[in-house]
C-alpha cells in the first residue's frame, strides 16, 4: 500500500504537467463536460505545459551564457523582466506549490467577491496566466523571506493574490467607467498603475487632445505582434551587451564564429523561443480558463469579468501606442540610470512592460489628459516600473540567477513597497 501511495505522489502527482491535467480534468468533470471535451482539455493542457518548459529551455540557452559573461565582465547581475520565462524557470522546482496557491488564491478571491456587497468589487478575474505569474511571484517571494513551506505558504501567497485580483480590478472599474461602460474591467498587473497613470495624465494634458485625432506612422503598428518586437529588440540588446564586454570574449563564447552574427542569431534565437513558450501558455491558458471560467460563472452570476490588458486597447488604440512610445523611453532612461549609478543589478527594457502595460497606460493616460497623459505616463510608469524590478531581482528564489524577471508595472506600483515592508517585518533590512 505504501508502494502505491508514493508512486501517485511522487511519479503522478509530482510530476507538474500531470497535476496539472489532472486540475484542468477536475475542474471540467465537476461541469459536466462530455468525456471527449474532458479528455481533450487534459491532454491540451499537459501538452502546452510542455511546450512552455521547452520555450523556457531555450530562454535559458540563450540568456544563461551572454547573461552570464556580463555578469562576469562588469560584476553586475544582467535581467530581462519576460513573465512566462520566469515563470517558466520556478515552475521547474515549484510547479506543484505554485498551481496549488493559484487554486487556493481563485477560490478564496471567488469567496471574496461572492461576499463583498458593494458592486465596483463583484468582478472575477479571469486573466488565468497573469494569475499563474503572482501566485508563482508571491511563492518564491514568501519563501526567500520568511522562509515559508508546505501548506503555509500556499494558504499565505493564495490570500496575498486573492487581494489583489479582488480589489485591483475595482481600481481600473471605476477609472474606466465612462468608456468601459461596467462591461469589463483590467484583469492585468498594471491596474494600481493605471491609477497614476490618471494622476500623471491630469497633470500633463488635456483630455480634450485626443490621441485618436492624431497620425501615426503605419509602421509602428507591426511592434504589436511581439515576434516581430522581440526579433527587433532583442539583437539589439544582445549587441549592445557585445559592446560592452568585447568582441573577443564574445568569440571565445561562441567557439570562434563572428561575434556580430552570433549575436543576431542568439537575439532571433531568444524571439523564436518566446514565441513557442507563449504558444504553450495560450494552449495551456486557454483550457485553464475552460475549466474555472464555468465554474465562477455558475458561483457568481452577473459578475463583471476581468480581463487581460488588449481587451482596453480597442477604447484608444492610438493611446495605447502612444503609451508604447513612450514606454521606451522611460525603460532605457531607467537603464541609463541604472548604468551610471552603478547599480548591481540592470534592468534590460522589456518589451512586455513596454507593450503591454504600456498600452494599458496610454489608453487610460489618454482618456484623462490626451496624447500628452499618454505619453508621460508610458514614460514615467515604465522608468519607475523598471527599477523596481532591480530591488525585487535579489528576492526571487529560485528564480534569481536566471536572467529572469517578472515584467509588470504593478511589481513596481504595488508590490515593491509591499516587499519592502515585508523584509523590515521578518528582519531583513532593505
Amino acid at each position: 500500500m505504501e508502494n502505491v501511495i508514493n508512486f501517485i505522489i511522487f511519479q503522478i502527482l509530482d510530476q507538474g504537467p500531470v497535476f496539472i491535467g489532472l486540475i484542468a480534468a477536475i475542474g471540467l468533470i465537476l461541469q459536466k463536460k462530455k468525456a471527449s471535451v474532458v479528455l481533450e482539455g487534459t491532454i491540451k493542457t499537459v501538452v502546452g505545459l510542455l511546450i512552455i518548459s521547452l520555450g523556457a529551455g531555450i530562454l535559458m540557452g540563450t540568456m544563461g551564457g551572454i547573461m552570464g559573461t556580463l555578469n562576469d565582465t562588469i560584476q553586475v547581475k544582467g535581467v530581462l523582466p519576460v513573465n512566462e520565462a520566469a515563470w517558466a524557470v520556478a515552475m521547474k522546482t515549484m510547479s506543484n506549490t505554485i498551481t496549488l496557491t493559484f487554486l487556493v488564491g481563485f477560490f478564496i478571491h471567488l469567496a471574496m467577491v461572492w461576499l463583498i456587497p458593494w458592486k465596483i468589487f463583484k468582478n472575477v478575474y479571469l486573466t488565468a496566466h497573469m494569475m499563474l505569474f503572482l501566485a508563482c511571484f508571491a511563492d518564491v517571494t514568501l519563501e526567500h523571506i520568511f522562509h515559508l513551506s508546505g501548506t503555509t505558504l500556499i494558504l499565505t501567497a493564495g490570500f496575498m493574490c486573492a487581494l489583489y485580483w479582488t480589489l485591483t480590478p475595482a481600481i481600473a472599474r471605476k477609472l474606466g467607467k465612462d468608456f468601459l461602460e461596467d462591461d469589463l474591467t483590467l484583469g492585468f498587473a498594471s491596474q494600481v498603475a493605471a491609477f497614476f497613470a490618471t494622476r500623471i495624465a491630469k497633470v500633463v494634458g488635456d483630455p480634450k487632445d485626443d490621441a485618436e485625432n492624431l497620425e501615426l506612422p503605419k509602421y509602428l503598428a507591426m511592434f504589436r505582434d511581439t515576434t516581430i518586437s522581440m526579433s527587433v529588440l532583442m539583437p539589439i540588446m544582445f549587441i549592445g551587451i557585445g559592446l560592452v564586454v568585447g568582441g573577443e570574449t564574445i568569440e571565445g563564447l561562441s567557439g570562434g564564429q563572428n561575434w556580430f552574427i552570433y549575436l543576431v542569431i542568439q537575439g532571433l534565437t531568444f524571439a523564436a523561443g518566446i514565441v513557442i513558450l507563449l504558444s504553450g501558455v495560450r494552449l495551456f491558458i486557454s483550457n485553464i480558463v475552460a475549466a474555472f471560467k464555468g465554474i465562477s460563472n455558475k458561483l457568481i452570476p452577473g459578475a463583471v469579468p476581468a480581463l487581460d490588458a488588449p481587451a482596453v486597447f480597442p477604447y484608444s488604440p492610438t493611446g495605447a501606442m502612444i503609451g508604447f512610445i513612450g514606454s521606451l523611453f522611460g525603460a532605457f532612461f531607467a537603464l541609463a540610470l541604472m548604468i551610471v549609478g552603478s547599480s548591481p543589478v540592470i534592468v534590460f527594457p522589456s518589451i512586455i512592460m513596454m507593450f503591454f502595460d504600456g498600452g494599458v497606460l496610454g489608453v487610460f493616460g489618454n482618456k484623462y489628459g490626451g496624447w500628452k497623459g499618454a505619453f508621460m505616463a508610458g514614460l514615467v510608469c515604465n522608468f519607475f516600473g523598471h527599477l523596481g524590478c532591480a530591488y525585487i531581482y535579489p528576492m526571487l528564489g529560485p528564480i534569481y540567477g536566471s536572467g529572469l524577471m517578472f515584467s509588470n508595472t504593478d511589481y513596481f506600483f504595488i508590490w515593491t513597497p509591499v516587499m519592502f515592508v515585508l523584509n523590515l517585518i521578518a528582519g531583513n533590512g532593505f
